[in-house]
């Protein structure tokens, strides 16, 4: 990750996180309940920022107002050119990388200012495919996300998905591997309860005591902790409530406001950690949940207006494919993915105690330019 600002200025580093966050959220609330969730909302709106570029009319509007890009407005497509930028230099901290491509169909040609606009904001790699030979075409496109994530991301486009009427495939990958700052030891690690309403189950906790970012909101029902990776610009944010059944509450009180909030309380203090180690996958197909959350005419093809792609107005959005890992344990994190509050802190000098032996949330974060980069809910052990 490059150390230089990837914004032009603050207006648009705020606005950028802030509709990350806004995005984040309100898609979180549409996904199930009560389960594990793991999922990447800077790679979606990534993917879906590329369609915007040809979004125009009703449709463009809603884009604007589920993704919140109407919060940046014209800065929109230059904010995630240079974050997209930022995030390409690596460090030897960790490794974090994202990829943008188009896959085109053979008998459709794209208008070449969207191919143009693609290129310079998204760096976007082009490929003409015969989506007819759909089985062929799927492996051709899985094949790239495969070597684009470690291959952590298989099979994200069924061979079922694609027929001689696609017209295009858009796909932004990210993968990210990090090693804690404070490493957990594994000979702490031991067999502990976890409990929601489902009932309790074991499962291995790590435990470390050390300084973290941490905050004690009473008001609020929750602790909350910020764990560093190597290089001090990412971290993973844990939102623990208070009680075992606890997280629906949460998830209810969750915006970016009270997000924002929560960071911006936290203190470095010692802290006694117990954190389950987990793997997690998640698949979804977010067509229907971002049309409930209002960007319904992108998917009609009687409404959508897509005439920056392809001016004969033809082009609709079929399908959003989203697959997401991401695996916890001493070392660090991997993870991949293709696609007025009132506060009261405590602030005693005493050891805090971060137990997570109960349902979570948890993010991996840009912790430098404050954006969320991947998303999770913890329900229960697999």
């Amino acid at each position: 990750m490059a150390t230089s600002q990837p914004f032009k200025n603050k207006e648009t580093a705020t606005a950028f996180g802030d509709a990350n966050k806004a995005f984040m959220l309100s898609l979180l609330k549409e996904l199930p309940q009560a389960s594990n969730v793991f999922y990447s909302p800077f790679s979606i709106s990534t993917a879906l920022a590329m369609v915007h570029l040809g979004a125009r009319t009703d449709t463009l509007k809603e884009m604007d107002q589920v993704l919140h890009f109407d919060k940046m407005g014209k800065e929109t497509h230059s904010a995630f050119g240079g974050y997209l930028e930022y995030l390409s230099k690596k460090t030897g901290d960790i490794t974090l990388k994202t990829a943008n491509k188009i896959y085109q169909s053979m008998r459709f040609k794209p208008e070449e200012t969207f191919m143009i606009e693609c290129e310079k904001h998204f760096k976007t790699a082009a490929e003409s495919l015969d989506f007819s030979k759909s089985a062929v075409a799927s492996s051709k496109i899985n094949s790239w996300v495969s070597q684009q994530t470690e291959n952590k991301i298989q099979n994200l486009v069924p061979a079922d998905a694609l027929n001689a009427l696609t017209f295009m495939v858009l796909i932004n990958a990210i993968y990210f591997k990090g090693n804690w700052k404070r490493k957990f030891q594994s000979k702490n690690t031991r067999q502990m309860e976890f409990r929601n309403e489902k009932g309790n189950f074991m499962t291995d906790m790590m435990y470390q005591k050390a300084s973290f970012r941490f905050c004690h909101l009473p008001d609020m029902q929750i602790n909350a902790l910020d764990i560093p990776y190597e290089g001090d610009k990412l971290s993973m944010l844990v939102l623990l409530p208070m009680a075992v059944d606890g997280l629906n509450d949460l998830e209810e009180k969750l915006s970016e406001r009270f997000l924002n909030g929560v960071i911006s309380h936290l203190r470095e203090q010692k802290v006694e950690v117990h954190l389950p180690k987990f793997k997690m996958e998640s698949t979804f197909e977010l067509g229907p949940h971002l049309s409930d959350l209002g960007m319904s005419s992108a998917f009609d093809e009687n409404k959508a207006d897509f005439s920056g792609i392809d001016n004969s107005k033809n082009v609709y959005i079929n399908e959003v494919f989203h697959k997401a890992f991401v695996e916890v344990n001493e070392e660090g994190s991997e993870a991949a993915a293709a696609t007025a509050v009132k506060f009261k802190t405590r602030c005693v000098q005493i050891t805090q105690e971060f137990r997570a032996n109960h349902p979570f949330l948890f993010f991996i974060r840009d912790s430098v330019n404050d954006v969320i980069l991947f998303s999770g809910r913890f329900y229960q052990p697999m």
